[in-house]
């Protein structure tokens, strides 16, 4: 019996947006922000913040952004 698709219930707190969309797991986008890596609309994403469904979500590494979703 699979697992039904959960639908996304915004607004959701950024590691849990992060896990949802594939990106990491819920600890490993703690990781991320934590290396400064996460950015929210242009801003600098912190720990317990929350991602609209409008927000823009960036992931960088060494500096260059990763494809946006």
């Amino acid at each position: 019996m699979d697992k039904p698709i959960e639908e996304p219930i915004f607004p959701m707190r950024i590691n849990k947006y992060l896990a949802f969309t594939k990106h990491s797991t819920r600890r490993g986008g703690d990781e991320l922000i934590i290396k400064k890596q996460v950015f929210i609309n242009s801003r600098l994403a912190v720990l317990g913040d929350k991602v609209k469904e409008t927000d823009r979500v960036e992931v960088r590494f060494r500096g260059k952004p990763k494809p946006e979703f």
